[in-house]
């Protein structure tokens, strides 16, 4: 019997030490995915359309059009790593700064594609709990986000706005809303979803942490 026992935890302490191994590799190559998305987006040979009236042509238009394509897939790839978030952010912000107009629609209509989820959720819940988790997304992009993109983000100090968003979801607000002021929504969306993510919504009321 003792011989068992003494098996069993054995075989427990193994399973555990492979699961935090695997964790560690996992979250160090999101870390790796990170740098190596800094890296694209930091690219010198990417121009600067943000200035000029007229839009990328030709082979020019094809390349950056795939590169549009790749730092989504990188940003959606690193949804949920904590160690990377703020420097995603930076990046999300920097690529966008260099795009042209119509390729700030492209970027933007890609990134609320991915967090289609998050905003279907959001949407479905009654207006009260919107409300409430949009102030906890609100307070945890404060302490996120850093000062010089913090002061960037109107719509943290837009509390009109953010009543708005938890009466009527996340997808009526943004109808008709530019490019450059859906990038504001996307930190608190993607914040709200992970919230929504860590608790059981049919639990979750005021006395769950929401006041």
């Amino acid at each position: 019997m003792k011989v068992r026992v003494f098996s069993s935890g054995i075989l427990i302490c193994v399973v555990i030490w492979t699961l935090v191994v695997a964790a560690q590799g996992y979250f160090r190559g999101m870390r790796r995915t990170a740098d190596n998305l800094g890296k694209v987006v930091e690219e010198s040979a990417f121009r600067d359309w943000s200035r000029k009236k007229e839009e990328p042509s030709g082979k020019e238009r094809e390349i950056r059009g795939k590169r549009i394509e790749e730092v989504v897939s990188g940003l959606t790839r690193q949804e949920f790593n904590p160690d990377t978030k703020v420097r995603l952010s930076e990046l999300r912000s920097q690529f966008y700064s260099k795009l042209s107009t119509g390729e700030r629609e492209v970027f933007v209509a890609r990134l609320l594609e991915g967090l289609d989820t998050y905003i279907i959720l959001f949407d479905s819940l009654p207006a009260e709990r919107r409300r409430k988790l949009v102030k906890r997304a609100v307070k945890a992009a404060r302490e996120e986000l850093p000062p010089d993109l913090r002061g960037s983000y109107e719509l943290l100090d837009a509390e009109e706005e953010r009543e708005r968003i938890g009466q009527i979801g996340w997808r009526a607000a943004m109808e008709g809303k530019e490019p450059d002021e859906i990038m504001e929504f996307l930190q608190l969306i993607e914040i709200a979803g992970e919230l929504i993510q860590r608790m059981r919504i049919p639990q979750w009321e005021g006395s769950r942490g929401d006041k």
